[in-house]
């Protein structure tokens, strides 16, 4: 695989100010479900800003290029609805498209493994 088949997507969430955080991950979590069972998903991590608990971060690996993805998974009829809904949550959402380089401790990136 080279480092042009994987894509990391690095999804930022800015939540409206009290907004029921749970909710957010519920509507969600149905999405993610059914996203981890494609063939080109490798893992997804959630991240919440220890210091800013309003802006949650997806970390996603899949095995297909920027392109195939926006082109392929983006829009996919399961994604529309929590899409939909999660707006309600939101202030902005920003996706950045990353290649892997290197990784220490893990062997899930198309990049470099160090020891």
């Amino acid at each position: 695989m080279t480092k042009t088949d994987q894509t990391v997507i690095i999804a930022r969430f800015q939540l409206k100010p009290n907004s029921d955080k749970q909710a957010f991950f519920d509507n969600l979590k149905p999405l993610f479900d059914t996203m981890s069972k494609e063939s080109t998903f490798v893992n997804g991590i959630v991240h919440e800003n220890v210091d800013n608990p309003d802006e949650v971060v997806f970390y996603e690996i899949w095995n297909c290029s920027k392109e195939t993805w926006l082109a392929e998974e983006e829009s996919k009829a399961y994604r529309q609805g929590p899409y939909t809904r999660a707006a309600e949550f939101l202030v902005g959402r920003e996706l950045s498209f990353y290649t892997s380089m290197g990784e220490w401790g893990t062997t899930i990136t198309a990049g470099k493994h160090f020891s």
